[in-house]
């Protein structure tokens, strides 16, 4: 019976940390190393910040749209580091502690916005759909339903 009882405990334990992915420092490489992960898998790349109101818009439309079609998506903070438990705070609100997520190192670091594209200045909510061969299309402003992937 004890058995039963430790296995039960950490098939939970196992669970919920499959549940809970960490948030990655996003740093100089990072953005090589999201895009390397999903070789030849589409995916969607989300620029957001606590201090962004239409981003909670759209990570709550994100949040939707992954339960009713399992797609991949990576979400970038571009808060720092020293918001992390916020980031976390408002990932766990919307439902989306599970998802490949990302915090800038440095508060608007131009450097690390620049890695990810030249042409970006900053505004926020940026997304970049992806295709399998990585062909990618950029988005400023909040997405709809009809951009993400079904």
């Amino acid at each position: 019976m004890k058995k039963i009882i430790w296995f039960s405990f950490f098939c939970a334990l196992s669970l919920d940390a499959i549940a809970q992915q960490p948030i990655n420092n996003f740093t100089h490489g990072s953005y090589k190393q999201i895009v390397n992960q999903y070789k030849q898998q589409p995916f969607v790349m989300v620029l957001w910040s606590l201090d962004c109101p239409p981003c909670y818009k759209e990570l709550e439309l994100l949040a939707d749209e992954r339960r009713k079609h399992d797609f991949n998506l990576v979400l970038i903070s571009t808060d720092g580091a020293d918001a992390r438990n916020e980031v976390a705070s408002v990932l766990n609100k919307y439902n989306l502690q599970s998802v490949n997520s990302w915090l800038f190192d440095e508060f608007s670091s131009q450097h690390l916005r620049y890695e990810i594209d030249p042409a970006w200045y900053g505004e926020l909510p940026r997304s970049y759909l992806f295709d399998s061969v990585h062909q990618r299309k950029s988005i400023s402003g909040v997405l709809s339903t009809d951009q993400l992937p079904k």
